[in-house]
């Protein structure tokens, strides 16, 4: 876990040329920026406005030398604030609860550091002349900022002047630039009133007009003092858990809870890992909801956007949810996909601050008060980290030192490794490997997919562990601060009970479950169910079907005789591909043959 809590002085070595050359250039720098004065500002506030989202609004921002920082933004369904002392940070997400911060308070510090001459003079930084790049129809100087972590700040800074264009800032493997412009002289420091952040996503770029900036404002304490939580959830009758709720576990894969929203009965999927909760298009229609603003969403394939609605109400057994803003986003092909309705999706809302306790082997769900609660004493009590928005949980692989992966109950499948671990732990030299069919935002892509020896969770050892392995991109698998994503085929194995206000995640083996072997698809055909039918979308590299000449876009109508139907996904027929190796598998085309396929390992 990186902290950066003190000054720390990171010794480096250039050539002679190169010392001086970065030398000179921060010196114009500094001298540009206001010299003397701006070497002795300590703090700054800056009030103005601000437009994101598609949202206009006002903020208002304190920065201390020492890494301490505050913003609060006032974007109607974006509003926000986030804030950072020396030893903890916070910040208030689209339904107005509070979150801790872990890496993000870090950068938040790291970014405070780059507004004052300290970080210039290589006071906590480590700092590299990278060459010349052109922007904007002029050369820059690009000196990158370092603080001893993977996150790296380039600053784009005249040859000639010292004049500051912008940051390219690069954290956690994503890219933003943030254009500087309107300098102005305040006190003797020029500050720039204009700040325009622009990503590869244009739902997540942003605008800020500064209307005043104050020189070494005072911060009181209360300045940085954490609000009051606010409290989204509240139970009928003067109850403290909904009791235990029966869920649908379709496909063994996912979990559908009964419950409404703004009165309208609806199955909801259950979602650890998605960062706001989802509407489908269609349903928000259907009830009429108002949409406005806009957010991105990076999915494990790419980059979207989606307008948010405010003040849902949602209720689950004696259980009720309000007050929260959720995306609007079309879920028809992710339905389609996995074969089931999918109107809405509950994300991190429910679990920050409620104990959910989930069942896997009765198929059932509780939703709990967390004040005073403590965990059963046979259950693994694991120390749930932050990732962005989502929680982590620590796993090892093939006994390596553990690392955090993403806790993802909307993941149905086992595990995926993201490439910056896989690359750095050379998992996939000289194992056996094939290609899988990827789904989510985005649309689809491959990923290539093979099999660990073992993991290990909580103490539980897994083996002959079904992994995927997706290429990286500008998408949700595309990290250096998590090692992967783990999903309800492993974490079903545990009663399992999520304790975000507590930080834990309370898990107790099943142990007949833990010994079972993976299911894996052993034909190589991943396909697309519709009524009647299937479609076969990729044909596996060194699978059975790739040897036995199957092609994308093959339809099969029958299984062994059995007709594909409405009834097929989740049903026992449904799971023909992960019968044992060296099981015939009789499938029926659509132009009425049958070809015969003999189940095979090949991965």
């Amino acid at each position: 876990m990186l902290r950066v809590a003190s000054v720390l002085i990171f010794l480096f070595v250039l050539s002679p040329v190169q010392a001086d050359d970065l030398q000179a250039l921060l010196e114009r720098y500094v001298a540009w920026r206001g010299g003397a004065a701006f070497e002795a500002m300590r703090s700054f506030r800056e009030r103005g406005d601000v437009t994101a989202g598609g949202l206009h609004g006002k903020y208002d921002k304190w920065v201390l030398s020492d890494g301490r920082f505050r913003r609060s933004d006032s974007l109607g369904p974006l509003s926000g604030e986030q804030a950072t002392t020396s030893a903890a940070g916070w910040r208030t997400n689209t339904s107005g609860q509070i979150e801790d911060l872990d890496e993000d308070a870090v950068r938040l510090r790291q970014g405070a550091y780059l507004e004052f001459a300290g970080a210039a003079k290589g006071h906590g930084a480590r700092l590299l002349l990278l060459g010349t790049e052109e922007r904007d129809g002029k050369v820059w100087q690009v000196v990158r900022v370092e603080f001893g972590g993977p996150d790296t700040y380039d600053l784009f800074i005249s040859p000639a002047t010292g004049e500051l264009l912008g940051q390219r800032i690069t954290e956690d493997r994503k890219v933003r630039f943030v254009h500087y412009a309107d300098w102005r002289l305040v006190d003797g420091v020029r500050m720039p009133f204009s700040q325009e952040q622009t990503t590869s996503n244009a739902a997540d770029s942003e605008s800020r007009h500064a209307k005043s900036i104050q020189i070494n404002a005072k911060a009181g304490q209360f300045l940085l003092a954490r609000p009051a939580q606010t409290r989204i959830w509240s139970f009928a009758s003067n109850q403290t858990s909904t009791g235990w709720v029966d869920f649908e576990y379709f496909g063994d894969s996912q979990i559908f809870v009964p419950a409404s929203i703004n009165g309208q009965p609806v199955s909801l999927l259950l979602d650890s890992g998605a960062g706001i909760t989802l509407i489908d298009s269609a349903f928000a229609a259907q009830l009429k909801l108002k949409a406005t603003g806009a957010l991105g969403v990076v999915g494990v394939v790419g980059q979207s956007s989606m307008p948010l609605t405010s003040n849902l109400s949602i209720k689950i057994g004696s259980l009720s949810l309000t007050h929260i803003t959720a995306g609007i986003f079309d879920l028809s092909g992710v339905a389609a996909q996995e074969a089931h309705p999918m109107p809405v999706v509950l994300g991190k809302e429910a679990f920050n601050q409620l104990v959910i306790d989930i069942d896997f082997q009765r198929r059932k769900i509780s939703f709990g008060d967390p004040n005073g609660y403590l965990g059963p004493t046979e259950a693994r009590r694991v120390t749930l980290g932050h990732h962005g928005d989502v929680r982590t949980v620590p796993i090892s692989l093939e006994g390596a030192p553990a690392v955090p992966f993403d806790f993802d109950l909307g993941n149905a499948g086992t595990l995926i490794v993201y490439p910056a671990y896989s690359d750095r732990m050379h998992l996939l030299d000289g194992r056996p490997q094939t290609l899988d069919m990827l789904g989510g935002v985005g649309g689809m892509t491959t990923e290539k997919l093979a099999t660990l020896k073992d993991i290990e969770i909580a103490g539980a050892r897994m083996t002959d562990v079904p992994t995927a392995f997706p290429a990286a991109g500008d998408n949700a698998v595309n990290s250096d601060q998590t090692a992967g994503n783990v999903g309800l085929f492993i974490l079903s194995r545990f009663h399992l009970i999520a304790d975000y206000p507590h930080d834990a995640l309370w898990l107790t083996p099943d142990p007949k479950a833990v010994a079972e072997s993976f299911a894996r698809n052993r034909a190589g055909l991943d396909l697309m169910p519709s009524p009647d039918r299937l479609v076969v979308m990729l044909v596996r590299p060194g699978s059975p079907a790739e040897h036995n000449g199957w092609k994308e876009g093959a339809e099969i109508v029958a299984i062994d005789g059995h007709k594909i139907d409405a009834k097929f996904t989740g049903s026992e027929l449904s799971r023909w591909s992960e019968r044992p190796a060296g099981t015939d598998v009789a499938l029926t085309l659509a132009d009425g043959s049958t070809r015969h396929l003999t189940l095979a390992d090949y991965y």
